[in-house]
């Protein structure tokens, strides 16, 4: 997949009183990779609903935005109340800026 691929569309999520755009492109995929150190251990712990992972994800969006944010502040702003509903967006807004997959029926 190459970065030009991704699709720059995005879902809304409210975090305490302010509102962001959770999307995902190169630069939100390069701040996962810095902060959590190893983007595929992100993926993996996020299917498995790892705290780390969801804060992590939610930071490298929000960073895009916000870059002063911190870490932290992402942090106490997600109560566990959020938890559910944050990690339906993150899925949508995945397969929202994901490529389309086309099919290739030819010969190999």
């Amino acid at each position: 997949m190459k970065a030009s691929e991704l699709k720059n569309k995005g879902v809304k999520i409210k975090l305490i009183d302010k509102e962001y755009e959770l999307k995902f492109n190169m630069n939100t995929f390069c701040e996962l990779e810095e902060v959590y150190g190893d983007i595929n251990k992100a993926f993996e712990d996020l299917q498995n609903k790892k705290f780390k992972a969801i804060r992590a994800l939610i930071y490298s969006a929000v960073k895009a935005e916000d870059e002063n944010i911190t870490l932290k502040e992402v942090g106490k702003m997600i109560t566990l109340n959020e938890l559910e509903s944050l990690s339906l967006a993150i899925n949508k807004a995945l397969n929202m800026s994901m490529p389309e997959v086309e099919e290739d029926m030819g010969e190999y």
